[in-house]
């Protein structure tokens, strides 16, 4: 697979659909439907750019704490889309990957068109940092079937987990050890963050999307951002938990070719 070269380490990425550019922004976890049903449909509306965060698949370790923060992530998106040549794109965003996204908008509003954003957060208020500890105290605590089965009822609905219970219990099985150490780095990143300073920033159109079943980072963070963000839309979601990408991958794929095809 191509391998981007870019300050701080390699960036492993790959390209498919034609269209204009939409960079996928996306955290780690996934169950056994994972979002490639998600990024294929959307692939034939644009150009879809995947690739991994530094310390995670193929690509280089992530060297300092700086690096895994929200803004040094936001510089990998900048010098992969530098190597690529590509001057402006979309950029797709969920969970994590949304403070990732408005720190790339806020940051270089002239290489952003439209930005979209999932499940976001936008500070560590009391519940997300409850929620974040909780998750490190497990990563620590739980053997690897157990953290699955942990983590997987934080980000999924009772409904899609019984639907799928045969995968998500092979995905446990399967589990590897986790990582304690780099778990908690991720997610104290998240908690040191703070969105709200950047919405002024922000110039892009931009999309939010939330679950009212979410569970680690509520819709309350969608609706409160979407009044902050002049512009903005908001689509709430009935149900899908946290994994909108998984759990209501067409729903999703549909709304975001509306958004962004109308820019």
């Amino acid at each position: 697979m191509p391998m981007a070269q870019i300050d701080g380490g390699d960036i492993l990425y790959t390209i498919s659909g034609e269209g204009r550019p939409l960079v996928m922004v996306l955290p780690q976890s996934s169950g056994p439907v994972g979002v490639a049903p998600f990024i294929d449909t959307l692939s034939q509306d644009f150009m879809i750019v995947q690739y991994d965060q530094r310390g995670t698949g193929q690509s280089s370790p992530a060297m300092t704490s700086d690096a895994m923060s929200m803004t040094g992530r936001a510089g990998e998106v900048v010098g992969l889309l530098d190597a690529l040549d590509i001057k402006r794109a979309h950029l797709c965003c969920h969970s994590t990957g949304c403070g990732i996204g408005a720190a790339v908008a806020s940051g270089t509003p002239d290489r952003v068109d439209g930005l979209v954003l999932t499940s976001p957060w936008a500070y560590a208020d009391g519940h997300l940092t409850t929620m974040q500890q909780l998750r490190i105290a497990a990563a620590r605590a739980l053997d690897p079937y157990q953290y699955a089965h942990f983590n997987a009822s934080l980000l999924f609905p009772p409904a899609y987990r019984r639907e799928h219970e045969a995968g998500f219990e092979r995905m446990a099985v399967d589990a590897a050890p986790q990582d304690a150490e780099q778990i908690s780095n991720r997610l104290n990143a998240i908690l040191a963050f703070d969105l709200r300073p950047l919405l002024s920033k922000i110039t892009c159109s931009t999309l939010i999307v939330t679950a009212e079943d979410d569970q680690l980072m509520p819709a309350w963070f969608g609706r409160e951002m979407a009044q902050d963000l002049p512009g903005s839309r908001l689509i709430a979601q009935d149900g899908g938990g946290h994994m909108i990408p998984e759990t209501r991958g067409d729903d999703l794929s549909a709304v975001i070719s509306e958004f962004l095809g109308s820019l």
